[in-house]
């Protein structure tokens, strides 16, 4: 046998070190897969918190009371506060600050500042 024909196969050494290698970028491609899947996965959940607060915004904005809307959205905390509460004496509206916090995502945390109207004054009878 001459030396070309023993070298044309591939030893067990050789066929093993490829395995490791191989299943080495496999698995670190795995993982990296895995973190992008859970990536996205926490993105779409900021994604979905983000719209809760604008709808949580825009309900109180449009006169629904906090303790109305506090039941159907149990992972968000509803601050109302007075912002200056300049009083347009005419209408009796007033200025108020809203600030809504995630309970999970804490660093998610919306503010608004808004109208509120106030009750019409009573009519005197005048024209």
């Amino acid at each position: 046998m001459t030396v070309a024909e023993r070298q044309s196969g591939y030893a067990l050494m050789e066929v093993l070190i490829a395995t490791v290698i191989a299943a080495a970028v496999v698995g670190a491609s795995m993982a990296g897969f895995a973190g992008a899947v859970r990536a996205v996965q926490r993105a779409d959940e900021r994604q979905e918190a983000m719209i809760e607060a604008r709808n949580i915004l825009a309900r109180l904005e449009a006169g629904i009371p906090a303790s109305v809307i506090a039941p159907d959205y149990p992972d968000w905390r509803i601050e109302i506060r007075p912002h200056d509460r300049p009083v347009d004496p005419r209408t009796g509206a007033v200025v108020t600050r809203v600030r809504v916090v995630h309970r999970v995502f804490e660093q998610l945390e919306y503010q608004q500042i808004y109208v509120e109207p106030g009750p019409l004054p009573a009519s005197d009878g005048a024209p």
